[in-house]
């Protein structure tokens, strides 16, 4: 039998991966009335034995003990340790034969591109009865389920043009990092071509609001991957920029057809005067909207995860995409 959401009956949650975002979920999930955290999962071995409280800067006690593996069968766990889905196949695969649903942060299994490891998750998880989701802030709402909630008003739209402009000043330092800030434009284009400097997740995004949408993209175009470049110092709590070094990232992808998707992200220290997300739809009607400052990534991954739990103990069964969910604030 599937669990379900009561008050009398909180549904039994683990946490596996116990990183900055693991943390923040943790966090979250101990929140929360109507979950009841059963297990915490790290292979650090600075982590394995002690009180998740401890781990992830809680001033008190939890009674649950980090292990490196999970423990028992929990209705849910919440899965954050990778971005990248052939790293984390094996993972996810150990989970969903357990019998438990899976909420995950890989980006690039919200929705996957590899069809092999796709229909290996599909198998394992429709024969245990259970879901398998992969979500965050982005990919997972800003950059997909939220354009094609905002298109549910349009008789027609003829194209969706997605902006995403993010601070990373406000944000961890290995992001500050990963976004490139503190490099040379040398030391940025280098890293960009050994796959070291890519924001993961937007082609996925592209690829499941245009099936949302229940467009075939004739085309699809590559990612461009470019270097924001500072005209000033700019000071972190972690790094310092200085003028002419690289502030961040500026990434794009488009697909055209009957309707044409375009998706930009500009991800850079320094951006406290421009953040913002913004949906433009050109149809009828077309459909405007920003969001000021833009939706903090980390705060908002670690709801979107906890808000989906009690989505997906419901949901159908196999490999599913925020396209085939309802979320709220739960």
């Amino acid at each position: 039998m599937r669990a379900a959401m009561n008050q009398m009956q909180p549904i039994t949650v683990a946490q596996y991966g116990i990183g900055p975002i693991g943390a923040e979920i943790a966090r979250l999930l101990l929140t929360k009335p109507w979950i009841k955290l059963v297990g915490a999962v790290d292979i650090d071995p600075n982590k394995i034995g002690k009180d998740l409280g401890e781990v992830i800067g809680l001033e008190r006690e939890t009674g649950v003990i980090v292990t490196p593996e999970v423990q028992g069968k929990p209705d849910v766990i919440c899965h954050s340790t990778g971005s990248r889905l052939r790293d984390v196949a094996g993972q996810l695969l150990s989970l969903v034969e357990r019998g438990s649903h899976v909420v995950s942060t890989c980006e690039e299994l919200s929705f996957p591109l590899d069809m092999e490891i796709r229909e290996q998750l599909q198998q394992a998880a429709r024969a245990a009865n259970v879901g398998i989701l992969g979500t965050g802030v982005n990919p997972g709402f800003v950059m997909d389920k939220l354009p094609l909630t905002i298109t549910s008003v349009c008789q027609e739209v003829k194209s969706v043009e997605i902006i995403r402009i993010q601070n990373a000043s406000t944000r961890r330092e290995p992001l500050q990092r990963k976004v490139g800030a503190g490099m040379t434009v040398d030391e940025f284009r280098a890293a960009v071509g050994a796959g070291r400097i890519k924001h993961m997740g937007l082609r996925e995004s592209l690829m499941m609001v245009g099936r949302g949408l229940g467009v075939e993209f004739d085309s699809v175009s590559d990612e461009v991957i470019d270097p924001i470049v500072a005209d000033r110092t700019i000071t972190t709590q972690y790094l310092s920029v200085a003028p002419g070094q690289v502030a961040g990232v500026h990434q794009t992808i488009r697909g055209t057809g009957r309707i044409n998707v375009s998706l930009e992200l500009r991800m850079y220290v320094g951006a406290e005067a421009v953040a913002a997300d913004k949906v433009i739809v050109r149809g009828v009607p077309d459909v405007e909207m920003t969001i000021k400052d833009g939706v903090h990534g980390d705060r908002a991954t670690a709801a979107m995860v906890v808000n989906c739990i009690p989505r997906i103990v419901q949901a159908r069964t196999g490999v599913l995409t925020m396209d085939d969910v309802p979320v709220s604030f739960r």
